[in-house]
Order: structure tokens, then C-alpha cells, then sequence
């Protein structure tokens, strides 16, 4: 007797364009609160170089194609997706904002206060921040504090991990996907979603650097303490290893290729 398929209470879309492959995945979270992977598919990347939209056409063309194949697979139709961001100058910088607690004891309101205060304070240069996340906080100048709740200070102090993309190259990549048919949920930073993925929450916590080599573009994010707390976009990638394969030997791509795998 075949055990019945999970309740499906809402469904999820992303996308990810690289450089050399789309890919779409469609989740659905049942009502046990789990993820279920519905449909997915990837195809040749068209209209992308480095992380850059360089043809819109094209690049609307293959993500309407590759989420269409997700869609058949899945049963389902989906009106809106999650944008997985892996080029398009992505960087980070922490940012230390303090505030006057007075010696009391730090309150839940306290704290959503200092974030308030953190998010309205940060410059961002002129270019788009898509996550600002608290990596740990500080009592009276003292560093390593999860969770200060309770505890006593007269300074509270929060460093803000500050994940930023030039504006005009996330516009262009959130625009091919609406061109598509598409409303977007949100941009997520790569290596924050490869995070989540990869890794245990016991390694994020020891302290480990995850490095996602794609066929054009390089990510590196850098995990302490349970949140990622750096991370570095590179424009080079796995093509770059089998070009210079290709031009020291005097082959053929493809030949290449097979050599460096």
C-alpha cells in the first residue's frame, strides 16, 4: 500500500542564474512544516556573463523556459520566485552601532530599538543592501554576547553584517525575471542560501569559510559563531581553470574540460 503524498500547504519558486546555467527549483512546505522539493531544472545560461545581465532578452528566455519545465514536473503553476544573487559586485562590511542602556536590565524592546536605530543609520554608499543581519552583540565594550536578554549594561552595542550589490546589476537581473512572467519575492545573497544548505549548524558555529565555485563567478562567506559574518563575490570560476587548461596545452575546449574534471 503506496503512503500518501504530503499535504502541500504553500509553495515556494527560486531561481538561480548563473553564468552558465539556469536553474529553477519549486518547494512546497507541508503541513508538517517541511520543505519538499516539487520540480526542478536547469538549462544553458543565455544573455549572462559573470554574474552580469549582458542580454535581457535571452536572459528572460531562459529562466521562462527553465521554471516552465519546473512548473510540468511539480504539477503546479507559480506566479512569483526568490532570486539566488551571485555576481553583480556582491561584498559585505560590518557595522557597530551603539546605545545607552544605563546600568537597567536589557529588555526585548531595548534590543528591537537598537536594531531600529542600527538600520536607520547605515550608509550603504550608494549601492543595494540585500540582507543587514546582527552577527552578536556587545555589553559595555565586552564582545561575544548571543543573547543579552536579561543581562545587565549601560552601553549595548550590536555589529550589523551589511550584504551589498551594485544596484543597476540586481535591477537588471530582477527585470529579466519579470519579463518572465514573474513577480520577485526578494534577492538572496548566494553564499547566505549555500549556508543553509551545505553546512550543519554545528559547523557554522565552530567557524568555517564555504567556497562555491560556479562556471564564471567564485563565492566565499565566512561562518562564526552560527551566522555568516564575510563574504566575497569573484569574478572568476571553474571556465577560467579550463581556458588556461586549453591555452598552456594548445587544446580544444572540450578537451580541456575533461582534463580539469
Amino acid at each position: 500500500m503506496m503512503a500518501s503524498s504530503p499535504r502541500i500547504s504553500k509553495v515556494f519558486g527560486a531561481v538561480n542564474i548563473g553564468s552558465v546555467r539556469v536553474s529553477a527549483l519549486i518547494a512546497g512546505l507541508t503541513e508538517q512544516g517541511e520543505l519538499v522539493v516539487l520540480g526542478s531544472d536547469s538549462r544553458a545560461s543565455q544573455g549572462i556573463k559573470r554574474g552580469y545581465v549582458v542580454d535581457m532578452s535571452a536572459a528572460t528566455y531562459a529562466v521562462r523556459e527553465v521554471v516552465e519545465k519546473a512548473e510540468k514536473m511539480a504539477g503546479t503553476s507559480i506566479s512569483s520566485v526568490w532570486i539566488g544573487c551571485s555576481g553583480a559586485g556582491l561584498d559585505s562590511r560590518i557595522e557597530h552601532v551603539v546605545t545607552e542602556i544605563g546600568g537597567r536590565r536589557i529588555e526585548d524592546g531595548d534590543i528591537e530599538q537598537l536594531l531600529v536605530a542600527a538600520n536607520e543609520s547605515l550608509q550603504p554608499d550608494g549601492r543595494t543592501v540585500l540582507h543587514a543581519q546582527p552577527t552578536h552583540y556587545t555589553l559595555d565594550g565586552a564582545h561575544g554576547v548571543v543573547n543579552p536578554r536579561g543581562l545587565h549594561a549601560s552601553r549595548l552595542g550590536v555589529d550589523i553584517h551589511l550584504m551589498q550589490v551594485d544596484g543597476a546589476p540586481v535591477r537588471n537581473l530582477t527585470e529579466a525575471v519579470q519579463n518572465a512572467h514573474l513577480d520577485v519575492e526578494g534577492v538572496v545573497a548566494s553564499p547566505l542560501a549555500s549556508g543553509f544548505s551545505c553546512l550543519t549548524q554545528e559547523e557554522r558555529e565552530l567557524g568555517v569559510a564555504l567556497v562555491e565555485m560556479g562556471g564564471e563567478v567564485t563565492n566565499v562567506g565566512v561562518y562564526a559563531g552560527g551566522v555568516l559574518v564575510g563574504l566575497q563575490s569573484l569574478p572568476f570560476g571553474s571556465a577560467d581553470i579550463a581556458d588556461a587548461i586549453a591555452s598552456y596545452f594548445g587544446i580544444r575546449r572540450f578537451q580541456a574540460e575533461r582534463l580539469k574534471n
